[in-house]
């Protein structure tokens, strides 16, 4: 198994409650906090919005807030304390994909990974608002992508400990990144190459804008 420092993911949660509390401060705009408050609460207790929703739950063998939803297309998402899976998933999946996908999901709701990415927006939009630098809109673009894949390996792992076959799973939905992370590839030209392109285009970007004004 791949070596994995989680420890860069175990403390985000204090720094952007901190950014959360002083960047409200700073703007004045109480309604954001109530706003940023309603909606994490409603992501803590999120199975019972779905049980109010009439969404219907999933036997699954050690977790009882899975539900499914008529969504039209594969998918599967956490949402605070549930996991989500699409019907058509559930339908069309065999079951060795299906478990691995509701472990992965499930090491987002043991890690609140929802909590970290609401204050990652949170965090986002308020800069976005009140921030006249775009390098530091930017600057923060590159490290919420950054987390956000952590948060997607660690999950992998969190499946893989559980004996699910999240291999396979990565295998069908052809997501060779985290695939190739799992099985401590090394060969990672390709996408060491995205990375670098994907900095060139934003960069890119955000020179265009500049000489736009001009």
């Amino acid at each position: 198994m791949a070596e994995y420092n989680v420890f860069m993911h175990e403390y985000p949660l204090a720094i952007y409650f901190a950014a959360f509390v002083l960047l409200i401060w700073y703007s004045g705009d109480f309604s954001l906090m109530l706003f940023t408050a309603f909606a994490f609460l409603s992501g803590l207790y999120a199975h019972k919005l779905f049980s109010l929703l009439g969404f219907e739950r999933y036997s699954f063998e050690e977790y009882p807030y899975v539900y499914v939803a008529p969504m039209p297309f594969k998918s599967a998402f956490a949402i605070g304390d549930a996991v989500v899976i699409s019907r058509k998933l559930v339908e069309e999946a065999d079951e060795d994909i299906l478990r691995a996908i509701i472990y992965h999901e499930l090491g987002h709701v043991k890690f609140r990974d929802f909590t970290t990415v609401f204050l990652l927006v949170f965090v986002y939009s308020v800069i976005a608002t009140y921030s006249k630098s775009k390098v530091v809109l930017f600057a923060y673009l590159l490290l919420f992508v950054w987390i956000y894949w952590h948060m997607e390996a660690r999950a992998d792992l969190y499946a893989l400990r559980k004996s699910a076959n999240i291999e396979k799973a990565l295998e069908q939905f052809n997501l060779k990144w985290r695939l190739a992370f799992l099985k401590g590839d090394t060969n990672t030209h390709q996408q060491t190459m995205w990375v670098l392109l994907t900095i060139l285009f934003f960069a890119g970007f955000y020179l265009g804008t500049l000489l736009i004004k001009q």
